[in-house]
């Protein structure tokens, strides 16, 4: 059974620093025109359309409800510039979403820059930095 999510929001990185942080009302998707990805945003102006490449930008979806039994897989660092943003702990198996997004999707939780749970989200992760893990 695949868990219940949410839009969530869009956050990204670039050099370190927190460029960009959007609640998500769709997405991502390839925009195959552009080289880039697109999600549709809600902001203080309304609903837009935001493309994104490079950096490191990262979907948190909060999940209603996680599968049970899941087990701790992972432990996963990602970086942007020589800066360490996010530390996820990975729970189950990382799995690639479809070769359009080339994003990579996980179920953990995530300490960091903008980033405290202690619940599972799901998270999807697009880099032109190193995101570096090592197994449990």
């Amino acid at each position: 059974m695949k868990p219940e999510i949410s839009p969530g929001i869009i956050v990204c990185f670039s050099g370190g620093r927190e460029i960009l942080r959007e609640e998500m009302i769709s997405g991502p998707f390839a925009d195959e025109y552009k080289f880039a990805h697109k999600v549709k945003v809600k902001t203080d102006r309304g609903e837009q359309n935001l493309n994104f490449a490079g950096g490191l930008c990262i979907i948190d979806r909060p999940v209603a409800q996680a599968p049970k039994n899941l087990t701790k897989s992972d432990l996963l660092s990602c970086y942007s510039g020589a800066d360490e943003i996010v530390n996820f702990e990975v729970y189950g198996r990382e799995s690639t979403v479809d070769e359009y997004v080339e994003g990579r999707t996980f179920l953990a939780k995530a300490k960091g820059k903008g980033f405290d749970t202690d619940s599972i989200h799901e998270y999807l992760v697009f880099s032109n930095g190193a995101c570096i893990g090592s197994e449990v």
